[in-house]
């Protein structure tokens, strides 16, 4: 069976997603994220909410969900603590008499009292106290809310590039070094060197233009698409990527 926290990690670092890309891309929060590839599941919020994210991770990841779901179902009851058996009570003694209505009369006072006390505290507290889920992950909810466990379908993919607001790119030097400028809607938002194993993250509402030497080590990401490598070792590359846009290979 595959180890959940491994599974992960191994899928993450093979595509070069780091937690801060994912975080948005998924809508889960980054410590979040890195708490299930640690398998430290009481960080989570709760259970209801470490099965959702875990589900929208893997889906995002590509693994297989069901293997994962099981794992984590292993692992948690695993980990339950044992059932404490219940010490039978002693019996009361019998009141009888007046004695008796006075403490029933009582009780009820005191159980109404908490009641009523209780249902105020809570009509003003309730919804301030539920965790933000996050909107991936909240879809999950609903939908296995509204379902019976037979009728659960596997959670729908994140957006398609197409789908996605503006345009993001991410960067990645495999070896060696790359020069790179980069625009940003018109605007030069980078410009120099970055080394092997560096990674660059850029945004922008309408078009990103690359302007990169040494494309051959370059690797581009468009979206969450992956493109591969920008071009041949020692070429220099000029490519926009318009929002809105399938992203492709095509210099310009």
């Amino acid at each position: 069976m595959v180890a959940v926290g491994e599974a992960l990690r191994s899928a993450r670092k093979e595509k070069g997603y780091s937690f801060e890309y994912l975080e948005e891309a998924t809508k889960i929060r980054a410590k979040y994220l890195e708490a299930l590839e640690n398998e430290e599941f009481d960080i989570l919020p709760g259970p209801v909410y470490a099965k959702a994210f875990l589900r929208t991770y893997a889906k995002y990841l590509e693994i297989n969900t069901e293997e994962i779901m099981e794992e984590y179902g292993q692992i948690t009851q695993d980990n339950q603590p044992p059932v404490e058996e219940k010490k039978q009570a002693d019996p009361e003694p019998v009141i009888s008499g007046n004695k008796m209505w006075r403490y029933v009369a009582a009780g009820l006072a005191i159980v109404s009292l908490l009641a009523f006390n209780t249902f105020y505290n809570n009509s003003g507290q309730t919804k301030d106290n539920k965790p933000d889920l996050p909107k991936t992950a909240q879809d999950n909810l609903n939908s296995s809310a509204e379902k019976t466990p037979s009728q659960i379908n596997v959670p729908t993919k994140p957006r398609t590039p197409q789908e996605m607001d503006g345009v993001r790119v991410v960067l990645k030097v495999t070896e060696k070094q790359s020069w790179m400028q980069v625009e940003a809607d018109g605007n030069t938002v980078f410009s120099g060197l970055v080394g092997a194993g560096e990674m660059k993250d850029f945004k922008a509402q309408e078009k990103i233009f690359l302007h990169v030497g040494n494309a051959g080590v370059v690797e581009v990401n468009v979206n969450g698409k992956n493109l591969g490598r920008l071009g041949e070792n020692g070429k220099v590359v000029r490519i926009p990527f318009n929002a809105g846009e399938d992203p492709k290979l095509t210099q310009g």
